[in-house]
């Protein structure tokens, strides 16, 4: 588990009916300083202890939330993430039983989206990419649904929970772009969202993308379908007790059969579908590492654990490593 101050609840402002990027960007910056509270800089014997992990080998690193807050996106699992603010998150039963679910989900998406949309990666990702770039990296499994990985520039990286920025047809597996889902959406429900979106509103970000709005009125809010068959869109995320496909599964195997070592950075791995990474590296014998602040599902297993920020200490390891 990860330990992360308050989040800010942000006042968005609109302007002439339309929020500008500006004003994205401004929420961007605000919760930029998502970093964990018990966090320390890395010191030099954390510096070292990686640097010898790390060297001469072929490392699977296995990211989650805690590598993402400190580019301002919130998690779920600390003190003060989503759940201890009382935030229930979209689970995939009730997504697929209820059109009013599905109409509350979009119609709060419409903010999340464009919040996560405008964050960009951290020291911590752009380290991870250099790696790479030395050979040390064998790929990237994230559990992040943000896509700062491939944004930083990193190749080989397998989504293990999906991703934000789609959204598929239940009936037809056909994919679209999310952005152009929502642009079509919002174009859809102007009248709705000058209603109860275009004031001034007190928008709680949380960590699927999902926003907080002062309304539970959403029975006049429409969702586009299926432009090819006219299912029902959902978006390329693994939800709560949702399911992650078996190729995804047998191809994050693979990468652990593929690796030296495993490294953990910003995960408790409760989830057992990264749990169950970890847990097949150490009985393969290989060493199993984290860079996580707080308890983790897999303490028991680890060779090492460093406690302190993972942006500092991947960025502060580069230099040794780069001789």
């Amino acid at each position: 588990m990860s330990w992360f101050p308050a989040a800010n609840k942000l006042r968005i402002r609109s302007e002439g009916g339309k929020r500008s990027r500006r004003c994205w960007s401004e929420i961007a910056r605000q919760l930029h300083s998502f970093v964990p509270s018990l966090a320390v800089d890395a010191s030099d014997e954390h510096t070292l202890l990686l640097e010898s992990f790390l060297n001469g080998s072929r490392t699977l690193i296995l990211s989650g939330a805690g590598l993402s807050t400190e580019s301002g996106l919130p998690d779920y699992r600390s003190p003060v993430g989503s759940y201890s603010k009382g935030h229930k998150p979209m689970t995939h039963q009730e997504f697929l039983r209820s059109a009013l679910n599905r109409k509350r989900y979009w119609a709060r998406s419409l903010v999340g989206i464009k919040y996560f949309s405008n964050v960009q990666p951290n020291s911590g990702h752009k380290a991870i990419y250099e790696l790479e770039k030395m050979g040390l990296i064998s790929g990237i499994v994230t559990q992040n649904v943000d896509r700062l990985h491939q944004a930083s520039g990193c190749k080989d990286v397998l989504e293990l929970h999906g991703n934000a920025y789609q959204v598929s047809c239940l009936n037809c597996e056909t994919k679209f772009s999310r952005a152009e889902f929502s642009q079509k959406m919002s174009q859809m429900n102007k009248g709705w969202m000058s209603i109860h979106l275009d004031e001034p509103n007190q928008t709680d970000i949380r960590a699927d993308g999902d926003a907080h709005l002062n309304t539970e009125d959403f029975d006049d809010f429409m969702v586009p379908s299926c432009q090819i068959c006219s299912g029902t869109l959902m978006p390329t995320i693994v939800f709560f007790g949702g399911t992650v496909p078996s190729g995804i599964k047998d191809r994050s195997m693979r990468m652990v059969n593929d690796c030296d070592k495993l490294l953990i950075v910003g995960s408790s791995v409760t989830v057992w579908s990264s749990f169950r990474l970890c847990r097949e590296a150490k009985q393969q014998g290989k060493q199993v590492a984290a860079i996580n602040v707080g308890e983790t599902r897999a303490d028991t297993l680890l060779d090492l654990k460093i406690q302190a920020r993972c942006g500092d200490v991947l960025s502060k390891v580069l230099p040794s490593l780069s001789h």
